[in-house]
């Protein structure tokens, strides 16, 4: 329902994505296709798009309206962070599909995703709107500085949620509440809708993150990536910093016992699994999860009551689906 909504903006946005990394380097056009080839929903431009709409922007502008520079520039930087991550993670794979570095090799990974950076820069020196540039701008500060507490926290298995929650926070939701802000802010002058927009992208983004981080003690028919990837990268996600705060002395050091096995094997892994979810821990995990979309949900509400709104909360409902087998 939702990408049919804005479907005349996506049209202008595609192309303006798939022009703002042209090169005529080969190496640059083969990562490019490759990239696109396995991208994802696009869900930012998406988030972006929707806003707009809902705060009163209208289907039928032109095609050269900065909005659609924005949106891909959005799209753009997210595939920037995900070649980044993937160097830093050692990741083989990107949705099933060999990641940019282990195709081509961490150097080739690294400076492709400094060329889109360049060209996300670019875009925002063309389109010169600074209230633009100044939310962007903050939102990869932000997403910098989360990478850079998760790996300060790497193998910390005594951080507590606080922690948790200021990584995610400026690593995935600072991202989704600039994309919704951003697209209000095309759209109206009206401060406050502004504001309950970036709420509301706050609010789904950090749902977005705990809900993937469950997620990683799922099957992969369930997931759709490899179980315990989180475990064996040696993150501590909300379902183990509950396992470890809640449960009783015994299954904590068995917990910490298997965590310090260096490289954890796959036994080890669903071992440490089954004992999160046998003590109901993801089920806490799933909880939370369901607090922050209730705030994503209220913030939707101080929102103009339209179709757009409606997709929304559409969208929000969608990350409310059952998740634990």
């Amino acid at each position: 329902m939702y990408e049919q909504l804005v479907a005349p903006l996506n049209i202008h946005f595609q192309s303006a994505y798939n022009r703002l990394t042209d090169s005529p380097l080969a190496i640059i056009s083969e990562v490019n296709n490759h990239v696109h080839s396995t991208q994802g929903k696009q869900l930012r431009p998406l988030l972006t798009m929707l806003s707009a709409c809902c705060c009163g922007f209208p289907l039928d502008v032109e095609a050269d309206h900065p909005i659609f520079a924005i949106t891909a520039a959005i799209e753009t930087l997210h595939s920037s962070t995900l070649i980044h991550d993937d160097v830093v993670d050692n990741s083989d794979t990107r949705r099933g599909q060999p990641s940019v570095n282990s195709r081509w090799g961490n150097k080739v990974a690294v400076l492709v995703g400094d060329f889109y950076l360049a060209k996300v820069m670019q875009t925002l020196n063309k389109v010169d709107n600074k209230e633009i540039t100044s939310i962007i701008n903050d939102a990869v500060i932000q997403m910098s500085e989360g990478e850079l507490l998760q790996q300060q926290h790497s193998g910390n298995y005594s951080a507590d949620s606080d922690i948790y929650l200021a990584i995610i926070e400026r690593k995935t939701a600072s991202f989704m509440a600039a994309c919704c802000q951003v697209g209000a802010t095309f759209a109206t002058s009206d401060k406050q809708l502004r504001e309950q927009a970036r709420l509301f992208g706050i609010n789904i983004g950090l749902a977005f993150q705990i809900r993937d981080d469950i997620l990683d003690y799922q099957p992969s028919s369930v997931s759709g990536k490899p179980q315990g990837n989180d475990l064996r990268e040696g993150k501590c996600t909300l379902p183990l910093i509950y396992a470890l705060s809640h449960s009783n002395d015994e299954t904590r050091e068995k917990i910490l016992t298997l965590l310090k096995k260096t490289p954890l094997s796959d036994t080890n892994i669903q071992t440490i699994i089954k004992m999160v979810d046998e003590n109901g821990h993801l089920t806490y995990a799933s909880k939370t999860l369901n607090h922050y979309l209730t705030l994503a949900h209220n913030a939707l509400q101080k929102l103009p009551d339209n179709k757009y709104r409606e997709a929304l909360i559409e969208l929000t409902e969608k990350l409310n689906k059952p998740i634990i087998h």
